[in-house]
């Protein structure tokens, strides 16, 4: 028997709280979750989000750790129940069983599609394990059954070639060795593409463009080694494409040092009253995106980076304004961006009360034009290298929806797209359920698909089940990404590299 706590009965799912759904026609929840349907004390349907709440019955609703536990412990057909403020689960030999029927019917079907893609497949091995997990049910050895059969999941996998595999790497390697094999394990797993991170948190990865705003981190302080040099060095010499990886506006980390906050205060983004503390841990201090000095800055630095070293790409990331929950919490009350907007407007935005006023829509899109002016610049400055003869490609990290990308960090990467600047872009689709990705990866891929889509997805750093990452990779071929970017490096273990081998990573 497993349990978690219920954080609340019918109310919006918040993050890591596991919600009950009784009444309603549906749980209204984001794709930030994953739920579970329970009628007569079983689950009868199981995944996804915004799930139907039948009469009599209820849905199990859960969001980061809540998520995880719904993840690990419910299955199609085990037994929920809710005692003393918890969810009780248990899976009996009944629903272990119809977990091992299922699986089965769906893997014999997936074999079928694989032979009539490989007609000179070799079955043998594939009909032993079958045969196996067969007298393993019947035995009533229901666990050892569905590892034969998880197994023979990765086997059916078809595994696409010209697809681009990339990965986000935060480099912390601190030998030429280290990195080689870094490079050589995503290497031989068919990746192509290593968005090697440059700068974090206030601190530089790339020794060459240290300075006064951007020290070394720490973890390279007391050494010569280039992490970021080797890693180019080391992706020639295996072919796989090296991009540096810029947090463009999230600056600094609050509490570790940021130097920019010292030298440079007027250049941060400010809330309401003064202060800076406004996304992600409540930690991030972000850089004025509406800023020309800021602008400017960045430039530079990555002028600087692209000197210094041969990067083959440079991916944009945190080309927004951090998340905007309310007017008070919410940046853009910078003096000078205060004065900037009131003479182009005469909207005074200290004076708006409301983000669904119709001044502050006009201070959004005020705001997500200022960003785009900075795109523009990178841009350019791209441009310069294509026109001396270096081919480096520019892409972005987005939000899914961009309607709410606008209204919701002022970033409109679909006028990006429209204008042809990126080479491609990488929508963070860091969902729990694998048709989710998927769902949201064809959204974009049917209605902005004017550049190439490499999905991200994130199935370890959410720490889902190994299969997972199978899963999360085939929706993104079906929905016509041309490819996956993982987040992140130093999430995969051994186990998810060994099944991704078997399958969708065969080839």
């Amino acid at each position: 028997m497993k349990k978690f706590k219920i954080t609340n009965f019918d109310t919006p799912r918040g993050a890591d709280e596991l919600i009950v759904y009784t009444q309603g026609e549906r749980t209204k929840t984001n794709a930030y979750g994953i739920e579970a349907v329970v009628v007569d004390g079983r689950v009868a349907v199981y995944g996804s989000n915004n799930n139907f709440i039948p009469a009599g019955a209820f849905v199990v609703s859960g969001h980061g750790a809540a998520a995880l536990f719904i993840k690990e412990e419910i299955t199609l057909g085990c037994k929920v129940s809710i005692n003393d403020g918890f969810i009780e689960v248990e899976k009996d030999e009944r629903s272990k069983m119809l977990e091992c029927d299922v699986l089965r019917k769906e893997i014999l079907e997936r074999f079928e599609v694989r032979k009539a893609a490989e007609p000179n497949l070799d079955t043998s091995e594939i009909e032993m394990l079958l045969e196996r997990s067969v007298v393993l049910a019947q035995e009533e050895r229901f666990d050892e059954a569905k590892d034969v059969l998880e197994e023979l999941f990765y086997l059916s996998a078809l595994s696409k070639e010209n697809e681009v595999r990339a990965v986000w790497i935060r480099p912390l390697e601190k030998s030429v060795e280290e990195v080689e094999a870094t490079v050589r394990k995503f290497k031989e797993l068919g990746f192509n593409i290593m968005l090697v991170e440059t700068n974090y948190g206030g601190y530089a990865n790339a020794r060459k463009c240290e300075r006064d705003i951007l020290p070394i981190r720490k973890e390279f302080a007391d050494t010569d080694f280039d992490v970021i040099e080797e890693f180019i060095r080391a992706g020639k010499k295996y072919g796989v494409e090296m991009h540096a990886w810029v947090e463009d506006f999230f600056f600094g980390v609050e509490g570790h040092g940021c130097k920019i906050m010292e030298l440079h205060p007027e250049l941060i983004a400010r809330t309401k009253d003064g202060g800076h503390l406004v996304d992600a841990y409540k930690t991030f201090i972000f850089l004025n995106p509406a800023s020309e000095a800021v602008h400017e800055l960045l430039v530079e630095l990555y002028r600087d980076l692209l000197d210094k070293y041969d990067f083959d790409g440079i991916q944009l990331d945190y080309i927004r304004y951090p998340v905007i929950y309310t007017v008070d919490n919410s940046a853009g009350f910078e003096p000078e961006t205060i004065a900037e907007f009131l003479a182009d407007t005469g909207i005074d935005v200290r004076t708006i009360e409301s983000t669904s006023s119709e001044e502050w829509a006009k201070f959004n899109r005020w705001r997500a034009d200022k960003v785009t002016s900075y795109v523009k610049r990178i841009v350019e400055l791209v441009g310069e290298y294509k026109a001396k003869g270096r081919d480096i490609k520019l892409s972005t990290a987005v939000f899914g929806d961009p309607v709410d990308a606008i209204n919701k960090k002022c970033q409109d990467w679909l006028f990006w797209t429209k204008q042809g600047w990126l080479d491609f872009i990488s929508p963070m689709a860091y969902l729990n359920d694998a048709k989710d990705v998927g769902r949201e990866v064809a959204h974009m891929v049917e209605n902005y698909g004017e550049v190439p889509n490499v999905a991200g997805i994130a199935p370890m750093y959410n720490h889902l089940p190994v299969i997972e990452s199978t899963k999360q990779v085939e929706e993104c071929r079906k929905a016509g990404a041309v490819g996956v970017a993982f987040f992140a490096a130093a999430s995969f273990t051994e186990v998810q590299i060994d099944k991704l081998k078997k399958g969708v990573f065969r080839k």
